[in-house]
């Protein structure tokens, strides 16, 4: 009688059974390493992702050659043997952690494309792979793959739009400050990747970009404004702390910036702030003052902080405050 073929949970399982048994996850243990080679080549797409990211989560160098060879495999007929592209995502992923630095591998993924149909039409289910070989291509260290990298800030997708933004700011400083600041500039029809790009542009290059975020907190662009002021806010300089009070200045208490302004200025998480913010729960009307309340809501397990809150409250004696500190705090 035939012997019953293992499902791939069955498979996943004794894999994870090998995986746990063993102390010391290494290139030494010959089972395991049979098992994962095993794994890469089973006709599940599943099954071969599990097993690159179980190779990528223990730094098994050794198995970067099985990794190229299953990702091959699987651009064979990839909407038969690899649907959500979930193989060839994950062995790219591995292949990064595990520092491989064939340049050309990278360059054809990002470029590649996975259409597969849905409901209502296509969706390119390669998005992340784009955006892991743009890491790779900027973790080679060659400037001039920010060339190649440029096309993926123009991608149809606004994930992989993203991905080149997450991509551009870990490469050479000054190079990415200048395409950072060149995509906000031009705008994107996603408020998402325009976030990001401040938030990149603040990694990068903080105090040089100061000015250049100033620039944005005049409220002209509300999206932009707002994640302006957001990023200057994460980057916890004292002079951002600075350009976001004067900017709440210029406002009306009642404008509806003023709600971003002040969660901005809670991000820099230092005692300036908090009492800039404390100054206007104590000095401010009710609605600005239930605003400041509320955005400092995200230090809520800050016992002194409360306290102060809760004082200020008491004093002005009006039942919304309490009912808004009693809400967030």
């Amino acid at each position: 009688m035939a012997s019953k073929r293992l499902t791939t949970d069955a498979k996943l399982d004794a894999l994870r059974t090998l995986i746990d048994r063993g102390r010391n996850v290494n290139s030494d243990n010959k089972e395991l390493i049979s098992a994962l080679n095993k794994a890469l080549n089973d006709k599940s797409n599943f099954l071969a992702a599990k097993a690159a990211d179980w190779i990528a989560e223990y730094l098994l160098y050794d198995m970067v050659s099985a990794l190229c060879s299953a990702y091959n495999r699987f651009l064979q007929k990839p909407l038969k043997t690899d649907k959500t592209c979930a193989a060839k995502r994950a062995i790219s992923r591995a292949l990064y952690t595990l520092d491989y630095d064939e340049k050309n591998f990278y360059y054809l993924g990002l470029r590649y494309r996975q259409m597969e149909p849905v409901y209502g039409g296509r969706v390119d289910t390669a998005v992340e792979l784009r955006c892991t070989c743009a890491l790779g291509l900027v973790a080679s260290g060659d400037s001039r793959v920010m060339l190649d990298i440029i096309d993926l800030l123009h991608d149809d997708e606004h994930q992989a739009r993203i991905g080149a933004i997450k991509a551009i700011a870990l490469a050479q400083p000054f190079h990415a400050e200048l395409l950072l600041r060149n995509k906000i500039l031009q705008g994107d029809p996603e408020p998402e990747v325009i976030n990001a790009g401040f938030i990149a542009l603040v990694q990068v290059a903080a105090e040089d970009s100061l000015e250049f975020l100033t620039r944005f907190l005049d409220f002209a662009i509300p999206s932009m404004g707002e994640a302006a002021a957001l990023a200057l806010g994460e980057s916890r300089l004292d002079d951002a702390l600075a350009l976001l009070t004067t900017a709440s200045e210029k406002f009306s208490p009642h404008h509806t910036f003023q709600v971003v302004l002040y969660r901005a200025i809670a991000l820099q998480r230092n005692e300036k702030a908090y009492n800039y913010l404390l100054s206007i729960i104590q000095q401010q009307d009710t609605k600005p003052a239930c605003e400041a309340i509320s955005a400092l809501s995200i230090f809520n397990y800050n016992n002194e902080l409360k306290n102060k809150i809760q004082a200020i409250v008491k004093q002005k004696s009006s039942k919304k405050l309490a009912a808004y500190f009693k809400k967030y705090w």
